[in-house]
């Protein structure tokens, strides 16, 4: 974490441009001296110039961000302020991380069901209508690329329903969960995320299943007299679970950053609209916050997929 901190911290702050500028955007400013006393005050409070007007090392402020990180402080935003100050980034996270959460969760627990039933019916039914057909979606799927696909869905929907699932203030009066409006507008952002994810997952669980079918103890099951629905779930499924396993703990991660397209075409307040802000607005904290928080759930995701082979898997010991 320490190295993946370093490293963003390092490309943002020599990415081209000039935040300070884009910040000013928001104060209107008639003469030179007030837009260079504007620019200059702006600069210190964003921590970029000290108080003597000497530009600030940037491994200084990196020392600074990993001091406050570790204290579970991302600092205050640069482009979202209030009362002319920046709003504290872990606020803005906090406001919008359970529509990130709602979305992802639903959408990992669908994904995962309909992959796991499309991969046993194309493993058991191989070359079978069903298989070939299954085959030509997953394959038509997994070539789509998610942000088209969420556009697609927006306009099959507008066509069929006059509805185009952008959300509207509508959608988020409180409290939400007994709000209909809601429901409505997680559709098809939920079955885009969904969509977009179950298709190699899908394609995955078949080819595994497809391996294990091969193997001798299958055989042997089989000769012994056990039905076709044994064979697959109490033998073949649970046997074939360790490399489903690592995918989806290491696709867990990804779901959040194909939320930040999804999110940003449908309108949905989660934190892929405020990060996709951050990197546009070169809201430097944001960025940050960005690019430590998912390489963070990332090395979560990969303990826990490492914990859960143990319970899958008897024979595997640390």
């Amino acid at each position: 974490m320490l190295g993946i901190t370093l490293m963003n911290f390092t490309l943002i702050n020599v990415s081209p441009g000039d935040p300070v500028i884009v910040r000013l955007g928001l104060i209107h400013c008639e003469t030179p001296e007030c837009y260079n006393s504007a620019y200059n005050r702006e600069a210190i409070e964003m921590g970029l110039l000290n108080n003597d007007m000497y530009t600030v090392p940037w491994f200084e402020r990196y020392v600074s961000f990993v001091n406050d990180l570790l204290h579970f402080d991302f600092g205050r935003s640069w482009y979202n302020t209030q009362a002319g100050e920046g709003i504290p980034i872990s606020e803005i996270i906090m406001n919008h991380a359970p529509y990130t959460l709602i979305l992802n969760t639903i959408s990992f627990i669908l994904s995962l069901l309909m992959s796991t039933a499309i991969g046993v019916i194309s493993a058991t039914r191989r070359r079978s209508i069903w298989d070939k057909g299954l085959t030509i979606a997953m394959l038509f799927g997994y070539s789509m690329p998610l942000f088209w696909l969420a556009k697609l869905l927006m306009l099959l929907s507008f066509e069929l329903f006059n509805f185009t699932g952008v959300t509207n203030k509508d959608a988020f009066v409180t409290p939400i969960l007994l709000n209909p409006a809601f429901y409505k507008y997680l559709i098809l952002p939920t079955l885009a995320l969904t969509l977009g994810h179950l298709v190699f997952m899908a394609r995955l669980m078949r080819s595994q299943l497809l391996e294990i079918l091969r193997q001798d103890y299958v055989t042997t099951a089989k000769a012994k007299g056990v039905s076709n629905r044994g064979v697959i779930y109490k033998h073949a499924f649970r046997n074939g679970l360790l490399p489903i396993v690592t995918i989806i703990g290491n696709s867990l991660p990804g779901l959040l950053g194909g939320s930040v397209m999804v999110e940003s075409i449908y309108g949905w307040p989660g934190l892929g609209t405020i990060f996709l802000e951050g990197a546009l607005f070169r809201d430097y904290p944001m960025m940050m916050a960005t690019n430590t928080i998912f390489p963070f759930l990332f090395l979560v995701a990969r303990l826990l997929t490492d914990i859960t082979y143990v319970f899958i898997d008897p024979r595997i010991k640390y």
